[in-house]
């Protein structure tokens, strides 16, 4: 096995004193002001010798990781990776890393991987939480840690912040634009997870049928279950054999959205003839010739760059210093497609176009 290099290593090959060494590798040459010429003789000998630092050692040394924690329920689609995409643009230019995990929704190993991140001690933590988690991140807080919620957000855990995609607003553009298309029944498919956004969702779809003074009965709420398709499929064919069903549909996600649609194929049911269908998210399948689906951006980067804007505001503030949190709300623009524009809605890729038309065609 080969011999790891150290700082001594590199002292006695540059005839320098260790710490100054040390000053070098660690980037503080300029506050002890040591000669930029000397700094890069000792930063061109470290690689040559295949020096590479002891991180952890390095931090117990400096007493800061600058690493922020980054919490997802799941991976799926590319809701995390645009997200995270936006969170390290922010981290990168201040000099932090990420740290991701990710608990599959499951309540026990989200606080498994929350008692992980303070040992590994990240200096903030941005997340997307459980629902019923309230607690957990409460006791994250307690360690003196700053917590920034993304996507979602606990509005029970005082002093955390928040940034997610404005609920009223993005509802509001789905059902007035439907609405504007001569659309008067309109239902709301959601699930059943007592989630901070889908219930500030919930409750903007019923202000904007009453806004608009649109019908809302028993039926007007569609509730699936979490993660569950076939449950999905059932309610799809439920509220199509209603007597008095819906002309057209908003979904809580594209997920939903993309189900629904997948069910009103098999259930030939010609969109948005018979039912027109749009979503909130802007996820990367929504734009396809299959499925064309009319969406509100949910503006993924975005997010993750705010998120981490505001855990820099935490961290550039000088310890006890109290900082107020904040609680972002994003608005973004709806997106109109084939779901609900049907043979209105025009692709700018002509070649898209035509196998789009083609499939509608064999759907019709």
């Amino acid at each position: 096995m080969a011999k790891k290099v150290g700082i001594a290593d590199i002292a006695k090959e540059v005839g320098l004193s260790k710490t100054t060494v040390s000053f070098v590798l660690n980037r503080k040459h300029r506050e002890v002001k040591i000669a930029p010429e000397t700094a890069a003789r000792v930063l061109k000998t470290a690689q040559q010798l295949g020096y590479r630092s002891n991180y952890w050692a390095k931090s117990l040394v400096n007493r800061k990781t600058h690493l922020v924690g980054v919490m997802y329920p799941d991976l799926t689609g590319s809701s995390a990776h645009e997200v995270t995409k936006g969170i390290q643009q922010v981290l990168d230019i201040h000099g932090y890393d990420s740290l991701l995990a990710v608990y599959y929704w499951d309540r026990d190993k989200e606080r498994r991987e929350l008692e992980m991140m303070l040992e590994k001690r990240v200096e903030a933590l941005i997340a997307l939480p459980y629902a019923l988690s309230a607690e957990a991140y409460k006791e994250v807080l307690a360690e003196g840690c700053p917590v920034v919620f993304m996507c979602d957000y606990l509005m029970k855990v005082e002093g955390a912040s928040s940034v997610a995609l404005d609920p009223v607003d993005s509802v509001e553009k789905c059902v007035y634009h439907l609405h504007k298309l001569g659309h008067r029944n309109i239902a709301f498919m959601t699930v059943q997870y007592e989630a901070e956004t889908l219930l500030g969702r919930e409750e903007a779809f019923k202000r904007s049928l009453q806004q608009l003074d649109l019908p809302y009965h028993d039926g007007s709420i569609v509730r699936t279950m979490l993660a569950d398709v076939s449950s999905v499929a059932q309610s799809v064919r439920e509220f199509m054999t209603r007597k008095n069903r819906p002309t057209a549909l908003v979904t809580i996600s594209d997920a939903l959205g993309l189900q629904t649609l997948t069910e009103l194929g098999k259930l030939k049911v010609r969109v948005p003839k018979e039912l027109a269908v749009a979503s909130i998210g802007n996820m990367g399948f929504t734009d396809n010739p299959f499925f064309s689906l009319t969406t509100v951006d949910e503006c993924r980067e975005e997010v993750g760059r705010q998120a981490a804007k505001l855990v820099m505001r935490y961290l550039d503030t000088k310890d006890g210093t109290k900082i107020d949190p904040e609680h972002i709300r994003i608005k973004g623009p709806l997106i109109e497609r084939r779901s609900t524009l049907g043979d209105a809605y025009v692709e700018e890729d002509e070649g898209i176009r035509e196998v789009a038309e083609e499939v509608l065609k064999k759907q019709s």
